[in-house]
Order: structure tokens, then sequence, then C-alpha cells
């Protein structure tokens, strides 16, 4: 286990919004409905997506469609599903993390808010069905013999290692309103090719030392319990949502011969996580 001693203490890289999945209700024009239909039905028969534009913005119209939308279109900073029914939002939107970590979110917010203006779907109402938050440690290491040592409102938990070492912690059900992961981050972005992390973590990143990912998936279900619905809610929130989770969802706690497990001691190491950069001032 890594030294996580008062004099080497857990050291924060990185923290923010990793995913961002909104939806938008806004009347799409016909001309650019039948534009999409064109494109789906060439880049059926040819089995190979279309280049096209969607507002000017350059896209790929893939020949088959996004789960429910029958139009699906693929941008650098985005992935957008695009529906004739009346019973969905208009639009649905992905954006990838690269977006989220070069621009921000505020800044991803803006390109779809351009994207769709520009796409002539004007005056769209944009929510959030999905909100990641992460923080990124060094000196953090958990061990997989730890994950009795959690308290969770969750009575699931999935441990997953390679070559006898933890590479993750699941809490919960995807789907449900919450939902926790805490894997090697540093393995993720080695097995994905994503080698832009390094640069993101700053000067503190230490190339010899994992680096473990805390990581909260709300649902829209979740955010609502928070009045949470557009994308500002989402950013206002940050801060108690990393709060709630961290503080009363769930915790890392030191085992004692107590049979209440919410009266063991807190975890040093988690007390840390609570401190993120993303809490703030916020309490749950």
């Amino acid at each position: 286990m890594v030294n996580t001693s008062p004099s080497h203490p857990p050291v924060e890289l990185a923290s923010g919004i990793d995913a961002l999945y909104l939806s938008a209700r806004g009347t799409v024009p016909d001309v650019l409905l039948d534009e999409l239909d064109a494109y789906k039905n060439t880049a059926r028969n040819t089995e190979t997506p279309v280049d096209a534009t969607l507002g000017g913005y350059p896209v790929r119209v893939l020949g088959s469609g996004w789960g429910k939308y029958r139009y699906c279109a693929v941008h650098p900073l985005a992935r957008i599903g695009i529906t004739r029914s009346e019973r969905l939002p208009s639009v649905r939107i992905q954006p990838t993390a690269i977006a989220l970590h070069s621009i921000g979110a505020a800044g991803t917010v803006l390109f779809v808010r351009n994207v769709l203006d520009a796409a002539g779907i004007h005056d769209a109402t944009l929510s959030v069905s999905r909100l990641d938050l992460h923080s990124d440690w060094q000196r953090l290491w958990i061990g997989a013999d730890e994950r009795t040592s959690f308290v969770t409102y969750s009575n699931r938990r999935a441990l997953y290692e390679v070559d006898d070492q933890l590479s993750g912690l699941n809490f919960g059900k995807r789907g449900a309103p919450v939902y926790a992961r805490i894997y090697d981050k540093t393995r993720e972005a080695s097995d994905h090719g994503h080698d832009y992390w390094p640069e993101l973590w700053g000067p503190d990143y230490d190339p010899d030392q994992p680096v473990m990912r805390i990581e909260f998936e709300f649902t829209r279900d979740g955010l609502r319990e928070f009045c949470v619905d557009t994308p500002e809610d989402a950013f206002d929130m940050t801060g108690p949502l990393w709060a709630y989770a961290t503080q009363q969802w769930l915790t890392l706690r030191i085992p004692t011969s107590d049979d209440t497990r919410s009266r063991w001691p807190l975890d040093p190491r988690w007390a840390a996580v609570q401190r993120s950069s993303l809490v703030g001032a916020s309490i749950p």
C-alpha cells in the first residue's frame, strides 16, 4: 500500500466534471430532418459514415441511429442524436471527455448551444440527464482487502483486479440515482491510449505512482433530488453534490469492534477526498 502517513499525505491532481449528458427540447426544422434522412440512407447503403455539416459544423452522420434517436451525428466534441418524435426531447447530446477537459464544462455547453442555434433549433431548452464528478489522487491507494471498510447507502459493490492488484471498486447499480467508482486511472488511461492526462494532472504528478480516481455518477433521478435541471444548476450544485456523495452516500472507515459500521472512525484518506477542491465551502 502506498505510504499515506502525515509526512506523505494524499495529493489531489485534478477534479471536475467528467461527463455531462444533455437533452434539448426545441423545434427541429423539417429541412434539417430531410437532410439527415438523406445522409443516413447514404451511410447505411455504403456502410460508411457520411461527412456532412450540422449548422456549418463538420460532423459524420452514421447509418444507424442512437438508441431511440433516429439520427446520429458525431463531432470531435460531441455525439448528437436527433429525433422526429414529439415524445422525446428533440436532441440528445453526449459531449466527449476531450471537450470537457479541454474547453471546460461551461465552454462545452456554449459549444452545444451554438451548434443547436446554427442548425436552426432556436431557443432550445437544455437539461442535464447525467453528471459525473471526479477527483484524481496520488498516495491514496486503496487495497482490495479494504472493500468491506466502506460504508455506503448501496448494498451492491463489485471488485476488479488485474494481476492481483486492485483496478476498480464500484458501488451501486448503473442507472441508479447515484453510482460510485474508484479505480486506477493510470491503468485505464494507458489501456485506452489517453496520453493527455499527465499534462492535465500538472507538475504534482509523479509518473512512478498510480493515480486513483474517485468518481460519482448522478442520473436524472439523483439530480432531481438536488433540484438540478439545467447545466447552470449543475455547475452551481457541484459542491453540494460532492459533499453529499463523500460525506453521506459513501465513506471509507477504520474498522473497530463496534457492530454499527457508521460509527467507525473516518479514514484520514477519505477525509482528504471529502476536502476535494470540488466541494468548496459546501455542506450536504
